[in-house]
């Protein structure tokens, strides 16, 4: 829940990231059972509220987990909080338990994830994934046990070791425990410190280099907003507006190719030009653009690795 008093709004758009419901959810949602109704703007858009936006996040947690939609009408955000806790949904105070940091644990776990996943005993790697979620903490977890994990099975599905199809179980089901983890979090703001967006540009799907920002973002005690991947220009500067943010962190992959390298410096160049000179763009990854047009901006930060960007996080603890 936010500490401070002001009530800010949101375009459907950006409620949709926040929400992680579809634009078409959303209208269905208004039009059939006017679970929300969003004021609208002078062109006549939809304006959603700080509590509209809390109430559809606990909406779609629980449809998430099998609760009707037509059975939650009319209930309140207190109410929908009652129901996530019978539900066993509302983790959030288990996933603050951080039990250690053994660099030997996150290896016998990232062993015991790649035995399950050779196997295809997906319920052992959702199992032993969530096991480890609990155990390790969160940077322990992104650092020691997601990056190397995707980068090796990476490299077997390469070497012809491991398919694709095992690959995308193995994506599916941490997206699953971490998603809506850090959608959750990312609404806990504190009263002080800087408040980081994090997003990927515009048609770059790929999300794990942003979700284990988030969890970098969470084991920090940094302010945050997840919008997700997928961002067009416009959007995240509106979004930066809105949130007031103070940092916009964007993760970026290798396309090999030219056109996507010249879709990076036209995006990248928009989202400078547009967020104002007291805002910081900072961008990870593997993605190609030309780094000699923007690397002496001020409002730019280049953090090719998650631990460059761990070390620009404690640097701005506040």
């Amino acid at each position: 829940m936010y500490n401070n008093n002001i009530m800010k709004e949101y375009n459907i758009n950006i409620t949709s990231k926040l929400t992680g419901l579809s634009l078409h959810t959303l209208r269905a949602w208004e039009k059939r059972y006017s679970i929300v109704t969003p004021k609208r703007n002078s062109s006549g858009h939809r304006l959603y509220n700080d509590k509209e936006v809390e109430i559809l996040i606990r909406l779609n947690l629980l449809c998430t987990h099998g609760h009707n939609i037509s059975n939650l009408i009319g209930k309140s955000l207190s109410e929908l909080n009652d129901l996530l806790e019978k539900s066993g949904i509302n983790d959030n105070k288990k996933n603050e338990l951080v039990i250690d940091d053994d660099p030997v644990n996150a290896q016998k776990s990232l062993k015991n994830l790649l035995l399950a996943l050779e196997a295809y005993r997906l319920d052992v790697v959702s199992h032993e994934f969530y096991n480890i979620k609990m155990k390790l903490s969160l940077r322990d977890l992104a650092l020691n046990v997601v990056s190397p994990l995707l980068s090796t099975v990476g490299n077997k599905v390469s070497e012809g070791t491991f398919t694709i199809s095992q690959e995308h179980a193995l994506s599916s089901i941490i997206k699953f425990h971490l998603g809506q983890f850090l959608y959750s979090k990312s609404r806990q703001r504190k009263k002080i410190g800087k408040l980081f967006i994090i997003s990927t540009p515009e048609g770059d799907y790929h999300e794990f280099g942003i979700l284990l920002a988030g969890l970098l973002c969470v084991h920090h005690g940094c302010n945050f907003f997840y919008l997700g991947p997928n961002m067009p220009a416009e959007a995240l500067i509106q979004a930066a507006d809105s949130l007031d943010a103070d940092n916009i962190i964007m993760g970026t992959t290798n396309f090999n190719s030219a056109i996507s390298s010249h879709h990076l410096d036209d995006y990248f160049s928009k989202i400078l030009k547009g967020i104002g000179n007291k805002r910081k763009l900072i961008v990870g990854g593997s993605g190609f653009f030309d780094f000699s047009k923007i690397k002496n901006k001020k409002k730019f930060e280049y953090s090719p690795t998650l631990n460059h960007l761990e070390k620009y996080l404690t640097s701005s603890e506040n």
